[in-house]
C-alpha cells in the first residue's frame, strides 16, 4: 500500500526531472556565463568605443577564457585593453597568467586570456577597444546595424544588457532590437541613449541593435554611401516587428491554452477525488493494533502481501526458503568461495518434490549443479530467465492472497481512480511547470502571471486530496481485513521485541516457526539480537535450526543478508521503472558582428 500511495510522489519527482532544462558544457570546463554588460560609445567620426564586461562562474578549474568579435572588411580594432578582475593585464606570446593574445583571421579578431581559475572562481573579464567605421552615413540618415552581443558563445547567457550612448541629445534617435522576444529595449532620444537587456539568452542569438538618427550626429564620418536609406530601413523594421509581434500572440495564445488545460485537470481530479466513497472493508491503522502472540494463519510470504498489499519482494521469498529449511526440505550451510575465499552459504537439495517449484528447480539446475547452489554462485549469475521466473514466482503468489483476501470490484475501482488521477495530475502539472519556464520573461498579463503560480498550489491541493481519497479504498474483503489485523498486531509484536519476554511467547523451538515472518517483515535482525540475549546460547546452538545462519557470527554475514543480497543482483538483470521603446524584434537586419562571442578553456 505504502509502495502504491508513494508512486503519486514519484510523478512529481520524475515531472521536476523532465523539466530541467540542460545547458550545453565544454568537455574540460564547467562554468556558467553569469552577465554579459556590453557598451558603445557612437563616436563623431562613426567609430564605436566599447566596454565588454563579461562575468563567468566556474564549477571547475580552468586555464583562462577567450573573446571573438567579428567585423566587415572595411572594419577594425585599436586602442586595446584588456582587464581581469578590475586588473589591466598586457599582450604576450609567452602564456603566462594573467596575459593575452590576440590574433586576427581575416574579418575576425580572437582575444586569449590566460588566467589560473579554481573551481568556485567567479571572474571579471574587461575588454575595450575602438571599431572604426562602425556607422554608416546616409543622405538622409545614419545608421548603426550591429550585432552587439554577439551569437557565439558556448554558454547560454543567463544574462544580457546592451547599451548605446550618444554625444548628447539625438532627437530622431530610432532603434530597434533583434534576439530573444523576452527582451526589452528603452529608447531615450532625450539622453541620446539605447538600453537593451533580456535573461536566459541563448548562446547562439545574442542580441542585435539597428538604430537610426540624424546624419548631424556623425558629422565626422569618412564612411558615407550617397543615397536615401531611411523609409527602407523603418519598412524592412516594421514589417520584422509585426512579425515579432505575431509570434508573440501565438505564444501567448498557446500558453493560455496551456494554462487552462492545466487548470482544468487540476480542478477535474480535486472533484472527483471529493466524490470518492468509502470502499471495501479497512484494516485497523498500525497504530491502533495490539500485540498478537499468534503464529498468523498464513503463510509468511503472503503476511507480507497482507501487510503492504504489494506483491512479495526478494525477502519474502528468503522468508520461504528459511521455511523449507524448517520443514527439512532444504539444508543450508556456510561456506568459503570464490578465489578469495569469502563467507558464502550452500542450499543444498533434500526432498526434490519442492522443485516442482519453477523458480526453485531453475536455481538448484541452471544456476547450480542440479543438486545445490550457493549465494556466490548466485550473485555471479546474470540473467533474464531468473529476473522473469522470480516475478512469475512473486505474482503467483499475490493471487492466491488476492483469490483469498482482496475484493475484485474493489481493485478495480482502486486501479481506475488511480490511472485517472494519475494521468490528470500529470498533465496538470506538466503543463503548468512548462508554461512557467516558458513563459519567464515574457510581457504576459499580470492575471496570467497570477494563475500561472496557482497551478503550482492547485497540484500540491489535487495531490493531497487524491491521496485522502485514495485511502478511502480498501482492496480488503471482512476476512482480509481481519486476518491483516493479525498479521499486523503480529508484526508490532515483533517490532516491540525486547518490552516482553521471549519466552512468554513461547519456547526456542516455537521460535523457529516465528523467524521467518521475521524474515518478511524485516524485522530478524531484533529478533535474533533479543534471542541471543535470553536464549542460553549452548540452547540456541543445539536447538535451534536457524543457529548456523545467524547466530554463530554478525548478522550482515548471516544467510539473510547474503541470500537476499546476492538474489536480487541475481533477477536485476531481468526483473520489472516601431523604433521605440518596446520588445526584442526576431530574426536579423544584417548587422555586422555576427558570430562574435566566447568561452573558457
Amino acid at each position: 500500500m505504502k509502495k502504491r500511495i508513494l508512486s503519486f510522489a514519484s510523478l512529481f519527482g520524475l515531472l521536476a526531472l523532465l523539466m530541467i532544462f540542460t545547458q550545453k558544457v565544454n568537455a574540460d570546463v564547467d562554468y556558467d556565463l553569469d552577465k554579459v554588460d556590453a557598451t558603445a560609445r557612437v563616436q563623431r567620426d562613426g567609430s564605436l568605443k566599447m566596454h565588454y564586461l563579461i562575468y563567468y562562474d566556474f564549477d571547475s578549474d580552468a586555464r583562462g577564457v577567450f573573446y571573438r568579435q567579428n567585423l566587415n572588411k572595411n572594419q577594425k580594432l585599436s586602442n586595446i585593453q584588456v582587464k581581469v578582475n578590475n586588473k589591466e593585464i598586457t599582450a604576450s606570446k609567452s602564456e603566462e597568467n594573467n596575459t593575452y593574445q590576440l590574433t586576427r583571421k581575416s574579418n575576425s579578431y580572437r582575444f586569449k586570456v590566460f588566467h589560473r581559475i579554481m573551481e568556485g572562481d567567479y571572474v571579471k573579464v574587461e575588454y575595450s577597444f575602438r571599431i572604426k567605421n562602425a556607422v554608416t552615413n546616409y543622405k538622409d540618415t545614419a545608421e548603426l546595424n550591429f550585432k552587439i552581443i554577439g551569437d557565439g558563445w558556448d554558454e547560454d547567457l543567463n544574462s544580457a544588457r546592451a547599451t548605446v550612448i550618444f554625444p548628447g541629445k539625438v532627437p530622431s534617435l530610432k532603434a530597434w532590437a533583434h534576439g530573444p522576444l523576452n527582451g526589452y529595449t528603452k529608447v531615450s532620444p532625450n539622453s541620446g541613449k539605447i538600453v537593451m537587456t533580456a535573461d536566459n539568452v541563448p548562446g547562439d542569438v545574442g542580441i542585435e541593435v539597428h538604430s537610426i538618427f540624424s546624419p548631424e550626429v556623425t558629422a565626422a564620418n569618412k564612411n558615407f554611401v550617397n543615397e536615401n536609406k531611411k523609409k527602407k530601413i523603418e519598412k524592412q523594421e516594421a514589417q520584422l516587428a509585426i512579425e515579432a509581434n505575431n509570434r508573440r500572440r501565438i505564444k501567448a495564445v498557446i500558453y493560455w491554452v496551456m494554462l487552462a488545460i492545466s487548470l482544468f485537470s487540476g480542478i477535474a481530479i480535486i472533484i472527483y477525488a471529493i466524490r470518492v466513497k468509502k470502499f471495501g472493508f479497512h484494516p485497523k491503522k498500525f497504530s491502533e493494533v495490539g500485540h498478537n502472540y499468534e503464529i498468523p494463519d498464513v503463510s509468511p510470504v503472503a503476511a507480507q502481501v497482507l501487510d503492504e498489499d504489494e506483491k512479495p519482494n526478494a525477502k519474502a521469498f528468503t522468508a520461504y526458503l528459511m521455511q523449507l529449511v524448517g520443514k527439512h526440505k532444504i539444508e543450508i550451510e556456510k561456506i568459503k568461495a570464490g578465489v578469495l575465499k569469502h563467507d558464502a552459504y550452500k542450499i543444498t537439495l533434500i526432498d526434490e518434490s519442492i522443485l516442482e517449484n519453477d523458480l526453485l528447480r531453475f536455481l538448484f539446475e541452471k544456476v547450480g549443479n542440479g543438486t545445490s547452489f550457493d549465494t556466490h554462485q548466485l550473485r555471479k549469475y546474470k540473467s533474464r530467465k531468473l529476473g522473469k521466473r522470480f516475478d512469475k514466482w512473486s505474482k503467483h503468489e499475490y493471487k492466491l492472497v488476492e483469490k483469498r483476501f482482496f475484493d475484485k470490484e474493489a481493485m478495480e475501482y482502486q486501479s481506475k481512480f488511480k490511472g485517472i488521477s494519475i494521468m490528470l495530475i500529470g498533465l496538470s502539472s506538466f503543463l503548468g511547470i512548462l508554461v512557467i519556464f516558458l513563459s519567464s520573461g515574457m510581457q504576459m498579463s499580470s492575471v496570467f502571471n497570477v494563475l500561472k503560480w496557482c497551478t503550482i498550489l492547485l497540484n500540491v491541493l489535487a495531490f493531497v486530496i487524491a491521496i485522502i481519497a485514495y485511502k478511502r479504498i480498501s482492496v480488503y474483503t471482512e476476512d482480509g481485513a481481519i486476518e491483516a489485523d493479525k498479521v499486523q498486531g503480529f508484526k508490532k509484536m515483533l517490532k516491540d521485541i525486547g518490552n516482553f519476554k521471549l519466552k512468554d511467547v513461547g519456547d526456542i523451538i516455537l521460535w523457529e516457526d516465528i523467524l521467518p515472518y521475521a524474515v518478511a517483515f524485516g524485522l530478524s535482525k531484533k529478533v535474533i539480537k533479543q534471542m541471543q540475549i535470553e536464549f542460553p546460547e549452548d540452547e540456541v546452538d543445539r536447538i535451534f535450526v536457524y543457529a548456523p545462519l545467524y547466530v554463530n557470527g554478525s548478522f550482515n554475514n548471516s544467510f539473510e543478508s547474503s541470500f537476499e543480497s546476492s538474489f536480487s543482483s541475481g533477477i536485476s538483470a531481468g526483473s520489472s521503472v516601431s523604433g521605440g521603446s518596446g520588445g526584442f524584434s526576431g530574426g536579423s537586419s544584417g548587422s555586422f558582428g555576427g558570430g562574435s562571442g566566447g568561452g573558457a578553456f
